[in-house]
């Protein structure tokens, strides 16, 4: 006997989900973006998207390795696809954390550094549902070192 769907049930938890999301993530400093297994962004908070100095739009266009961003390690050297803390989450299935990535933005003319958390959500066969990742601007703390 197959299961019952019970549209109410699923229609309640997706409320309570979006409720969840709306107290929680939606005003935290620290930029938040949820992406997909092909290192697609499904979902970000605003401090996401200001950090890179895009609207909503902009950011959602994206895929995380996109050459746009100019992504560059500490020492300069250029993050290769692999390198990408969301990439390594979906082939290791494995969190990396305290990744520092210094972004370019074209359009404030200028570059940020972050410090980025990226955590594997596994479905229940093991694979990766969603990777989510945590972004921290460190510009001010980084340059300062550099000092």
């Amino acid at each position: 006997m197959e299961p019952h769907l019970d549209i109410d049930k699923l229609n309640d938890a997706y409320i309570e989900g979006e409720e969840s999301y709306q107290l929680f993530i939606e005003p935290l400093e620290v930029g938040v973006g949820v992406y997909n297994s092909n290192a697609s962004p499904i979902a970000c908070n605003p401090a996401a998207y200001k950090l890179l100095g895009l609207s909503k739009e902009q950011f959602m266009g994206n895929t995380a390795m996109d050459p746009y961003w100019k992504v560059t390690h500490a020492d300069g050297s250029k993050f290769e696809t692999y390198d990408f803390p969301i990439v390594e989450v979906i082939t290791s299935y494995k969190p990396k954390l305290g990744v520092i990535m210094g972004v370019s933005r074209p359009l404030l003319n200028d570059k940020v550094w972050l410090e980025v958390n990226t955590h594997p959500v596994l479905n229940a066969d093991g694979t990766i549902h969603y990777v989510f990742c945590t972004y921290k601007d460190i510009t001010e703390k980084f340059n300062e070192s550099l000092d």
